[in-house]
């Protein structure tokens, strides 16, 4: 079975591009066809290495399906306000009966920045898609500010939904000088890490292996039935 991953958060800065880079790159490693999307026209730099998806102008279903029929696994980044439309999309083609009938399902990979409006936000996406898709909650590092999961309305909602929880790596001060000295994104370094100076291609492919490991956890809901049979089979 195949794998619509959609990285989906509403807060700005919330991790989701350059997690969903570190998805896709974990799919690559475990060998799985994906494709990389954006729905932020901005991320089109000459080094990104997937497509553009306008889910606010005229999106066509024969996207999705096009790249089922050649992926194994579609990584789809939701740019920041577009959840919701994503959810109409997702509501007006029937997705969830359209993805059965080509041996797909959907996961919803949410970040945690451990913020209090992420709480809110991870509860009310779970209101809007509930039973339509598999859940995956990446926690990401939280400062002095970061608030309670554990028993929270949002923990709660995605337990109830059998979601699974994996836990981001942290930007290390040598990958934060690096970045700080090419002057480049995190999520855009992580496109071709290859195209940086040394030190910098190094600290980010030592963050993309403990993001890979760390992804393991929640390779149930990530990797095709057929690769996650292998998997255990080793």
């Amino acid at each position: 079975m195949k794998k619509l991953i959609v990285v989906v958060n509403d807060l700005e800065r919330s991790g989701k591009s350059s997690l969903a880079r570190a998805i896709a790159h974990h799919l690559t490693e475990t060998e799985v066809t994906n494709l990389l999307v954006t729905s932020n026209e901005m991320d089109m730099t000459d080094s990104y290495q997937g497509e553009f998806w306008d889910l606010e102008d005229h999106f066509d279903i024969s996207l999705i399906i096009g790249a089922l029929d050649t992926h194994d696994a579609i990584v789809l980044d939701v740019h920041t306000g577009a959840a919701r439309n994503w959810g109409e999309f997702c509501e007006n083609e029937d997705l969830e009966n359209l993805l059965a009938e080509l041996d797909a399902e959907m996961t919803m990979v949410i970040p945690n920045n451990q913020s209090e409006r992420c709480n809110e936000e991870i509860t009310d996406l779970a209101e809007i898609f509930a039973d339509q898709a598999d859940y995956v909650v990446a926690h990401l590092p939280g400062d002095e500010r970061a608030v309670k999961w554990k028993a929270s309305a949002a923990e709660k909602a995605l337990r109830y939904l059998g979601a699974a929880e994996v836990n981001i790596p942290g930007i290390s001060d040598d990958l934060m000088t690096a970045l700080e000295t090419t002057e480049v994104e995190f999520a855009n370094a992580l496109n071709t890490p290859s195209e940086l100076p040394r030190f910098g291609e190094v600290q980010v492919n030592q963050w993309l292996e403990k993001a890979n490991e760390e992804l393991l956890s929640g390779q149930d809901y990530l990797l095709p039935e057929a690769v996650v049979e292998v998997a255990l089979d080793y």
